[in-house]
């Protein structure tokens, strides 16, 4: 039996092509497209998308089982998801689960802990080993999203035009990018995708990451995902995992944040698709 993981943000897709454990051991077909999130885009532009980068890549190859994992798959786009995939890539079985829950697959398989993404969203959950137990609401980039890639762009933005950095990092950015104010108004209000262009800018803090004033800001904002989406679950002895490449980038100053906040850092993966892979006999 042929399985083809996907785990789908709103910036990017991961797909791997794999046999089950019990299937003669070839090393995955692994590709990337661009994000599928069902709650942000119509059924053409996700139609679109699979026909023109997903089907290429499965040329010649037979998918018995899909296990989609994905930013925006809450129950109420399951159902449509699901029959988008089937119908499209012609395969019988398909399953559609939240991204947060193919983080908790990868991360701890059968064994209890919470659960987070930092990408271009972020989210949680305490996972008991078989099924979440307590979510916390991610909300989005505008209401919640804390620590998320989009909301530190975001904030860096505010932060560079209301002058509330020092005059270096100002003089940095505007060299490195050269917008305006109107520049930035125009692409978070009026295109398409702003969590994505908000989430670029991470880019400039990965630069300068070691400034005083930029480590500062990212360890405040990573304090605020641990305090409004970790510490309400009340479980501090269980280890915090992460999932996402925002999280696998700035992980010196995650783990300062959440020694702040009284909690334990767990495992980090850029990508949860090596830990879908590695535990891929849990669906056998």
């Amino acid at each position: 039996m042929v399985v083809l993981f996907a785990d789908s943000g709103s910036t990017k897709t991961e797909w791997a092509l794999s046999p089950t454990v019990s299937s003669a051991a070839t090393s995955p077909l692994r590709f990337t497209t661009s994000g599928l999130n069902p709650c942000l885009m119509s059924d053409e532009d996700l139609q679109q998308a699979l026909c023109s980068e997903v089907l290429p890549n499965l040329s010649g190859s037979s998918v018995d089982v899909v296990r989609f994992y994905g930013a925006g798959c809450r129950s109420v786009h399951v159902e449509r998801m699901e029959r988008m995939l089937a119908d499209v890539l012609g395969v019988g079985r398909v399953v559609v689960a939240s991204d947060l829950l193919g983080a908790a697959h990868a991360l701890c398989g059968r064994s209890a802990g919470i659960v987070a993404i930092l990408g271009t969203g972020s989210g949680s959950a305490l996972y008991d080993g078989e099924r979440f137990v307590e979510q916390t609401p991610s909300m989005g980039y505008i209401l919640g999203d804390e620590g998320s890639g989009a909301v530190l762009g975001r904030n860096l933005l505010s932060d560079i035009f209301k002058q509330q950095l020092p005059p270096h990092i100002i003089v940095a950015f505007h060299a490195r990018y050269g917008l305006t104010l109107d520049d930035v108004i125009a692409h978070v209000y009026r295109q398409p995708a702003p969590n994505r262009y908000l989430a670029s800018f991470s880019f400039f803090l990965s630069s300068y990451r070691h400034d005083a004033a930029i480590h500062d800001f990212l360890v405040r904002h990573f304090r605020r995902f641990f305090s409004r989406n970790v510490l309400p679950y009340h479980s501090p002895l269980l280890p915090v995992h992460f999932v996402g490449s925002l999280a696998a980038v700035f992980s010196d100053e995650l783990h300062l944040a959440a020694e702040a906040e009284g909690c334990r850092v767990g495992r980090i993966l850029p990508s949860p698709i090596d830990g879908l892979l590695a535990n891929r006999s849990m669906w056998e």
